[in-house]
């Protein structure tokens, strides 16, 4: 926690401190009886299995079915018990992970307050313990919402201090995401409350043989993804390799692209497409001899033209992916121009898909602002300066006001900060 920034760890030891009072608080109004320390062992065991089985996401982030226990004990048993029970299973999923103490006091505080707040929240809109009916609907809703209100606001706040993002973003990459998780895991939450009230533990774990089987293949599925995105990855960096004056090229375009993509505001899956295509926008390269593309001085026209092919020879490459299949126009299309004077298919204004128009103005940038074997870079400045002139002949207007008003307000460090840290933030 030593190299946390300042505000941080102010942060993090005001959401202990007042998880520590909220506790308190819950302490004076608890009774443990036999039935209720029998709902806590079995409850405790379960949410401790279900948390030290997560499911990574990609850009960070996990999915467990953690919170459906915590719904379901907030019903059967009320705030104290169920903050109990999620503190155990924190305590064994940390020690599992071996995490260090300050994330483990976090991660604790955060539950206490998500858990014992929606709570709160059921008992004073009329929510009874061990009763699952109508009538406990409205306050069961109210302590969901509560619980991932809390959850999310405590999560983004802590995730954007300590790594140096903004608020935004962390709710664009990490909390979408996990509000219709969590929000889907409310009915599964009910209804194990309510197979606990009826049928007792054999119920509930009856009911968790096959959602655990479901676990299984959603991992399998997930790391399968993680691996053809790293070989992807590892695709665009060899070809990186192949010339010293392009080198990480391709990182640098597919975070300044995501950057774009989400001053758009656009969808998550449509953001990730554009991140994967615009890594892998030159691999059309492949196909083009070295010498040309590391040739010093101008080329002649009929070599340029050999170069100009690689947009097409690139979608070619990658059209028969499954998964890149249906995106790859955003490659072939990457050197198109607003005005309708690019190549290879001469598309013209909102004619060039999206992603293409958002990669061109990325690839651009960069190429401006790096050294290459025919000129010298240009100055960020510089750079931004060329951007607004070429506004409606070579790039979108609309994704040059954004851009402009992106590279005013942060830095493209921002956005590639938030990738390398989002993969570390649950572990």
């Amino acid at each position: 926690m030593k190299d946390y920034p300042y505000l941080a760890k102010i942060y993090i030891w005001m959401i202990i401190s007042v998880a520590s009072i909220l506790l308190w608080f819950l302490s004076n109004d608890v009774n443990f009886n036999k039935e209720t320390i029998t709902g806590f062992v079995f409850f405790a065991v379960l949410a401790a299995i279900t948390d030290s089985l997560p499911v990574s996401l990609p850009r960070g982030g996990r999915v467990t079915v953690t919170v459906a226990v915590a719904y379901a004990s907030i019903v059967l048993f009320g705030p104290m018990v169920s903050v109990c029970i999620m503190i155990f299973a924190n305590l064994i999923s940390e020690l599992l992970s071996k995490s260090q103490l300050y994330k483990f006091a976090f991660n604790c505080a955060q539950f206490v307050l998500a858990t014992g707040s929606a709570g709160l929240v059921f008992q004073h809109l009329g929510g009874e313990n061990y009763a699952v009916s109508f009538n406990n609907l409205i306050p069961y809703i109210g302590a969901a919402v509560c619980y991932i209100a809390v959850n999310a606001i405590a999560f983004s706040i802590a995730f954007s201090l300590v790594n140096g993002v903004s608020i935004h973003v962390v709710w664009l990459s990490h909390i979408r995401w996990a509000i219709p998780n969590m929000l889907l895991l409310a009915p599964l939450g009910l209804l194990m409350a309510k197979l606990y009230t009826y049928t007792g533990p054999m119920g509930v774990i009856l009911f968790f043989a096959p959602l655990l089987l479901a676990r299984y293949i959603f991992k399998s599925y997930m790391d399968t993804r993680e691996v053809y995105s790293n070989t992807l990855e590892a695709l665009a960096g060899a070809l990186d390799a192949k010339d010293r004056y392009t080198r990480g090229h391709s990182d640098r375009v597919a975070n300044y692209a995501v950057e774009l993509a989400r001053q758009m505001k656009l969808r998550e899956d449509q953001v990730e497409a554009i991140h994967h295509m615009a890594f892998l926008h030159d691999i059309g390269k492949i196909g083009i001899s070295d010498e040309l593309l590391t040739r010093v001085g101008r080329l002649a026209d009929s070599e340029f033209d050999k170069i100009k092919l690689h947009p097409v020879i690139g979608e070619h490459i990658l059209k028969d992916l499954n998964y890149l299949g249906s995106f790859t126009h955003f490659v072939r299309s990457h050197h198109e121009k607003y005005d309708g004077s690019g190549y290879p298919d001469g598309l013209k204004g909102k004619a060039i898909p999206l992603g293409a128009r958002i990669i061109t103005l990325a690839d651009s940038f960069d190429a401006m602002t790096s050294d290459r074997s025919y000129r010298s870079k240009m100055t960020p400045e510089e750079a931004l300066e060329e951007v607004r002139r070429c506004s409606g002949t070579h790039f979108d207007p609309e994704l040059v006001e954004a851009f402009l008003a992106l590279r005013n307000g942060k830095p493209a460090e921002e956005c590639s900060a938030f990738l390398e840290a989002a993969s570390a933030a649950e572990k």
